[in-house]
């Protein structure tokens, strides 16, 4: 008696189905639930229970899809075979958008077909990494030299948990890489210059400036949607010592000016 197929999901759609080799050569096949599995092990580093929660199947299974990728594309480039990526005997849910906020690498750097990792459109259940500019329990108001984020985790809404995490010696530019790092979805913060800003987009950070107050009423006024913010959060610079951030989520340096957003 045939077993019965099961669906295994899949959040993301590749972008290429063959990679290719020796012409002449026998192309292997790839099955897209043994990508998936590689994909969220070796890419997202996600562990083995995590990462066959996240395909809807045992562990056990994860480790064969694991094993036989590896093995084809060990073969591949030690031969010289092209790898051909094919939906496979089983039936195959995807790409489903993936709803993880930890998902780095689908969420952050192919948001039009991850659309569900977006802060705004994640559904019930999910996490979410909210940082704050910090010190001393307030939001601090100069994101380029906060001395500290407070990173609250939120889970179905509620907060769960809070991990302060001081920026050492990150400089301005250095910053939105600091948080992709450590996978925030969301930063509140102060005044904030215009090239943080344009770092932090291109990192998928999704920015709230002009906040002031408690860190935490913060994050849990936002949580309910009643966030007091001023819109005129942006820095205004003059003189020198500002950060002019490169756009990148991999730092920078500084170049100079400062603005009016220091200390409070």
């Amino acid at each position: 008696m045939p077993r019965n197929r099961k669906c295994r999901r899949v959040c993301v759609e590749p972008a290429c189905r063959m990679f290719r080799g020796v012409p002449r050569k026998t192309p292997l096949e790839l099955r897209l639930d043994e990508l998936e599995a590689i994909r969220l092990v070796d890419l997202e580093e996600f562990d083995q229970v995590e990462a066959a929660a996240r395909m809807e199947i045992s562990r056990g299974t994860l480790q064969r899809l694991l094993y036989s990728a590896h093995r084809q594309i060990a073969l591949a480039l030690t031969s010289g075979r092209s790898i051909v990526i094919s939906d496979g005997g089983d039936t195959v849910a995807g790409p489903t958008g993936c709803d993880a906020s930890v998902c780095r690498f689908c969420c952050r750097k192919h948001p039009e077909t991850a659309s569900g990792c977006l802060p705004e459109n994640r559904k019930k259940g999910d996490i979410m990494i909210i940082a704050v500019t910090c010190e001393n329990d307030n939001v601090f108001q100069h994101f380029g030299h906060t001395p500290a984020f407070a990173l609250f985790t939120v889970e179905e809404g509620r907060l769960t948990g809070r991990v302060d995490v001081p920026t050492g010696e990150s400089g301005h530019g250095a910053l939105a890489g600091f948080l992709k790092e450590r996978n925030v979805d969301v930063l509140i913060c102060g005044g904030i210059g215009g090239g943080a800003q344009q770092a932090l987009a291109n990192c998928g950070i999704k920015l709230v400036g002009g906040v002031r107050g408690d860190v935490t009423e913060a994050v849990g006024h936002y949580l309910a949607g009643t966030l007091e913010a001023d819109p005129n959060f942006s820095c205004n610079h003059h003189g020198h010592g500002h950060e002019h951030g490169s756009g990148s989520c991999h730092g920078g340096h500084d170049e100079g000016h400062s603005c009016q957003c220091g200390r409070h």
